[in-house]
C-alpha cells in the first residue's frame, strides 16, 4: 500500500507485528542509543504467558496471510538477557513465525550461542562496532570488550557450522562519524569470514527525533539534501506495531519511552488494539497530514519517501 492510498481509519487485514522487546535491560552504554541516556520508563522482563497469547493472537489473525517477514524479538535492550530467551523464540517459530533477533557478540558465550542456535531463528543482526577496546568503548560504552567480542563472535559461526544451522548472520556497523575509521579497517575482513552471509553499514538512526544528544552525532550531511513529501509518507499505523516486554503496544520501534501507547496486551487483545480508539486517533492525523503526538511529530521518515527507510 502507498502512502494516501486506501488508508481508513478501520482496516479490516489482519493485525501485524514488527518487534517484540524481551526485556528493555542492556549491559551496554551505546551513545547512538536512547536507552542510555533518554529512556526513563521501568526495566523488566518479558513474562512466557504474556508473549505466548502475543504469538497465539499474531498467528491466529494471519491465518490466511502469510508470515514472510520477520518478527524482530528485540526492541531497546538485548534480548540474550532475558532467562528464557531460547524458549521464546522456540515457541514462536514453531508456530510458523520468522524469527529475527539483533545481539551483541559479547553475549555469545558458548552455552548462550548454543541456545540461541538451536531456537533456530531466520536471521540474526550481530552488531560489532570499533576496531579495538578504545574505539569499542567509545561507541558501546564498555571498557575491555571488543577482543572479547570479536573471540565470541568467531565462537559463535564455529558452531554455527558445527550445528549446521542455516540460520542466516549479517554483521552491522553503524554509519557515524565516530565509527567510519573502524569500517574502513574491518569491512573487508568481515566480509571474508566464514559464517558472515552479509556485511551491512546500517544508516544511523536519529529514533524519533527527539533526543538532542544523539541527533548531533548524526554528522551526516546528504540527509539536509533530502527532498520531503508534503503528505505524511509513514504507513506504520497501517502495517504492524511493536509489542514492549510489559505488554503496553506502541506504533513502532523507534518509540523507546513509550511515549504513545496503543493499548496493552494484558487487558485487551491483539484484535482490539489494532483498530482501537487510539490508533484510529494515529490514522486519523497521518490521514489529514497534522500530526502533533508527542512520538510521531518529529520523526525523520515521517514525510520521507519510503526509498530512503533502508536507515
Amino acid at each position: 500500500m502507498k502512502a494516501g492510498e486506501h488508508r481508513k481509519l478501520h482496516i479490516d487485514e489482519p493485525a501485524g507485528i514488527f518487534n517484540i522487546e524481551l526485556t528493555n535491560r542492556c549491559p551496554m552504554r551505546c551513545v547512538m542509543c536512547p536507552r542510555t541516556n533518554n529512556m526513563k520508563r521501568e526495566q523488566g522482563f518479558m513474562e512466557f504467558e504474556l508473549f505466548k497469547k502475543v504469538i497465539d493472537e499474531l498467528m491466529d489473525a494471519n491465518k490466511e496471510q502469510k508470515l514472510d517477514q520477520p518478527v524482530w524479538f528485540h526492541h531497546f535492550g538485548e534480548s540474550l538477557l532475558h532467562p528464557e530467551f531460547d524458549s521464546f523464540i522456540r515457541y514462536a517459530v514453531n508456530k510458523g513465525v520468522v524469527a529475527g533477533l539483533s545481539v551483541n557478540p559479547l553475549m555469545l558465550t558458548e552455552s548462550v550461542s548454543r541456545g540461541l542456535l538451536q531456537s533456530k531463528p531466520s536471521v540474526l543482526y550481530i552488531s560489532l562496532d570499533g576496531h579495538d577496546d578504545e574505539s569499542f568503548q567509545k561507541i558501546r560504552g564498555v571498557s575491555h570488550a571488543y577482543q572479547r567480542s570479536r573471540n565470541n563472535l568467531h565462537h559463535f559461526l564455529l558452531l554455527k557450522e558445527r550445528l549446521k544451522s542455516d540460520c542466516r548472520v549479517v554483521l552491522s556497523m553503524i554509519d557515524f562519524d565516530l565509527n567510519r575509521q573502524s569500517i574502513e579497517e574491518t569491512r573487508s575482513y568481515w566480509e571474508s569470514v566464514p559464517g558472515v552471509d552479509q556485511f551491512l553499514m546500517k544508516r544511523f538512526s536519529t529514533w524519533d527525533g527527539s533526543a538532542g544528544n544523539i541527533n548531533r552525532l548524526e554528522g551526516n550531511p546528504k540527509r539536509s539534501r533530502l527532498v520531503m513529501s508534503n503528505r505524511v509518507e509513514c504507513n506504520f499505523p497501517w502495517e504492524r506495531m511493536t509489542v514492549l516486554w510489559d505488554g503496553e503496544v506502541v506504533p513502532c520501534c523507534n518509540d523507546y519511552d513509550k511515549k504513545l501507547s496503543l493499548g496493552n496486551l494484558n487487558q485487551q487483545t491483539l484484535t482490539e488494539i489494532w483498530n482501537g480508539d487510539e490508533m484510529k486517533r494515529l490514522r486519523k492525523e497521518f490521514i489529514s497530514n497534522q500530526v502533533e503526538n508527542p512520538l510521531c511529530r518529529r520523526c525523520e521518515k515521517l514525510r520521507l519517501p519510503r526509498q530512503y527507510w533502508d536507515w
